[in-house]
């Protein structure tokens, strides 16, 4: 498809008893990007709130018996009505109720009885009872912690007015001393920065028999964590299918809730509005029709017919149906921008721009499979952390690069940047096709040979260049943009300046000449440019004609000329680095094996040379790949999508449900 797709809106009336039932269609069918009325946002109903807990109980449950993910296939219509998934859900919570709270309980008890054996470890030393220190009459008693260092210090300070007993914990400490002393003590220890700790609460025993009976707890806690973790893997195989089953139809229920409240509706009716590609309009009716008997009320708009379309204030959502390949490459374009509606799709150009130049500037064999079967690794969804780039279509990009690095790598005769090794190769099927022998199809070796690759590369650029400007000159014609279809330096004026600069080029490359005759041509587009504004002006009927002066039109006029000689010069240039690039992945290669042939002498030099030659293939594969894209997407940024992306659309975003998160 060349433009992006039609799209119609439609604005649906049905009975509010059938609204889950069509919004369900919808979401499955995911094809219609809904809108929401403005000021219709209402509160959940009791019903609406009781689900949307649900949700979150069961989701719950689910992380509490590591239930995994369910399928990402959407649900089908044929769902349980929801007082039914209610009581599904409510019986199911019910059911492991009891294995939720005596897990709590365990886990209450575990950190209770951690805490206090951390407490009591500090006085595993000490065979006095806690209890027989507390009653200590005539004495006194601080226990707490300063630093470790300081512990000495406070020894030989009260050395003659209290005991210093070390604790098992850095800087814990115990002194007991006659009361009388007590504000010596005290003294002493604020000076050291003393932080007071108390004995642990409740505890009246010796320390070192409680902590034996605290360990031997935490022993029995343990040994009935592991029969609930056994409880817990029955659950999970036993209910795993039905918490699956609720989690992602609640899901889907609390989405629709969520999408309802923008919806306006009278009495028993709700009106349900979007936006849907032209050519899935007929098969979506239908569908709602046979959902509902037919009670619905149905009305159609193109968006020509909308005055708030007409008017700039309503964007028609862009929808851009791609097969596999081409839409890999969906990313590429919209990260800069999204074509307006009702204008040229440059998404395929694209994909054929970055197969086509990757593989100029990194043509090799063996580099390119690697890049291949990368590719095709990502695509089969083996390696789980590769998962977000299979999602994304990279797994694609790297097979199609792969291939195109591949090709051109035979052309130019280079396998994991070895010359030599697909000569053989090379001569038989040069032999078959043409009648004689060639070591490489394609050499640059010799400054003719690389004068003629630049030139290639360049008029590669040209024919990109080309096409960005036939896609700003139709899509400014489509949408009735006329001064920029045909008075700017890139509608027609200066594409057909920048055209004919191009065939008297080629015309004196093959063995021509340029003459006065070609002035003509040449001037009649920049003239034109000179005199856009005094143009428009007449044709719109715009007085005065120059609108700040005869200078400052002059001065203007020389500028847009310069201006747009500039660009275009500057566009085709920039090509050169295609070359260049092209180049620089064939001098990096010479010197991998230039590296290699030097240290082959050396002891083990065979060695030596496999390990040459596996790290320089590495780094031309991670780093000038990198680099390669990195070029390409900037030459698509720059010379291709600057010529007609002056503003943007909005993407197309269907409602979709989903067994794994709901609403899309």
């Amino acid at each position: 498809m060349l433009f992006t797709e039609r799209m119609k809106k439609m604005e649906l009336l049905i009975m509010k008893s059938d609204v889950d039932t069509v919004l369900r269609y919808l979401g499955n069918a995911g094809c219609v990007q809904l809108i929401s009325e403005p000021g219709e946002q209402r509160e959940l109903s009791r019903e609406e709130r009781e689900i949307a807990e649900l949700q979150v109980k069961v989701e719950s449950l689910a992380h509490f018996l590591e239930v995994p993910e369910g399928s990402e296939e959407t649900i089908q219509i044929a769902a349980p009505e929801r007082p039914l998934l209610h009581a599904r859900a409510s019986m199911l919570l019910d059911d492991l109720k009891g294995l939720v709270e005596e897990e709590r309980q365990l886990l209450e008890r575990r950190l209770s009885l951690n805490r206090t054996h951390d407490e009591l470890s500090a006085f595993s030393d000490l065979q006095v009872s806690f209890a027989a220190i507390d009653q200590l009459a005539h004495c006194t008693y601080r226990m707490g912690v300063v630093e470790p260092e300081k512990l000495e210090i406070l020894g030989r300070r009260l050395q003659k007015r209290a005991i210093v007993l070390k604790l098992n914990l850095p800087g814990q400490f115990l002194a007991i001393g006659p009361k009388k002393y007590r504000w010596a003590l005290d003294s002493e220890l604020k000076k050291l920065g003393f932080q007071e700790k108390r004995f642990p609460e409740g505890v009246k025993g010796i320390p070192s028999d409680m902590l034996a009976a605290v360990r031997a707890d935490l022993a029995s806690v343990d040994k009935s964590l592991r029969e609930l973790q056994e409880k817990k893997l029955r659950a999970r195989e036993a209910r795993s299918e039905e918490i699956q089953f609720l989690l992602a139809n609640l899901a889907i229920d609390v989405s629709i809730d969520a999408v309802k409240q923008g919806f306006a509706s009278t009495g028993s009716v709700q009106k349900v509005s979007g936006w849907i590609p032209r050519g899935r309009f007929r098969e979506v009716i239908a569908g709602i029709e046979a959902l509902t008997a037919g009670r619905i009320a149905l009305q159609t708009y193109d968006p020509e017919e909308l005055s708030d379309v007409k008017a700039g204030k309503t964007r028609v959502p862009v929808s851009t149906p791609h097969r596999r390949i081409v839409r890999a490459f969906e990313r590429m374009v919209f990260s800069y921008s999204i074509p307006p509606y009702g204008t040229i799709d440059p998404t395929p150009f694209v994909a054929v721009m970055f197969v086509l130049l990757f593989g100029i500037m990194f043509g090799d064999v063996g580099q390119g499979f690697v890049g291949f079967a990368l590719g095709v690794l990502i695509n089969s969804a083996r390696v789980k952390s590769f998962e977000a780039y299979r999602r994304k279509n990279f797994g694609t990009i790297f097979i199609l690069a792969g291939i195109a690095s591949m090709a051109a790598g035979f052309l130019y005769g280079s396998f994991f940047a070895n010359e030599n090794v697909l000569v053989p190769t090379t001569r038989l099927v040069t032999r078959l096709l043409i009648g004689r022998p060639l070591d490489h199809i394609i050499s640059l070796a010799g400054f003719q040979k690389i004068i003629l690759f630049f030139g290639v590369t360049v008029g590669i650029g040209a024919v990109i260049n080309s096409v960005g400007l036939a896609i700003n000159i139709v899509n400014n014609v489509a949408r009735r943009n006329w001064e920029k279809a045909f008075l700017s330096k890139t509608g027609l004026a200066g594409a057909l300046f920048f055209w004919y600069v191009l065939f008297v080029a080629v015309r004196i490359l093959l063995g021509g000449h340029a003459s006065g005759v070609d002035a003509v041509p040449l001037a009649i587009p920049l003239i034109a440019l000179f005199f856009r504004e005094p143009l428009v002006h007449l044709a719109e009927r715009h007085r005065p004609v120059l609108k700040d002066g005869l200078f400052s039109f002059i001065m203007e006029g020389i500028v847009e000329i310069l201006e747009s000689t500039i660009y275009y010069v500057s566009n085709s240039v920039s090509f050169l680095r295609v070359a260049a690039f092209g180049l620089a992945h064939t001098v990096l290669s010479a010197i991998v094996f230039l590296l290699a042939d030097m240290v082959g002498g050396a002891p083990g030099g065979i060695i030596f040379q496999v390990l040459v030659v596996l790290i320089g293939n590495s780094i031309i594969i991670v780093l000038e790949g990198l680099i390669v894209t990195i070029q390409i997407v900037r030459l698509q940024y720059y010379e291709f999508f600057s010529k007609f992306f002056d503003e943007s659309g909005e993407e197309f975003t269907p409602f979709i449900l989903r067994t794994s998160g709901g609403l899309r």
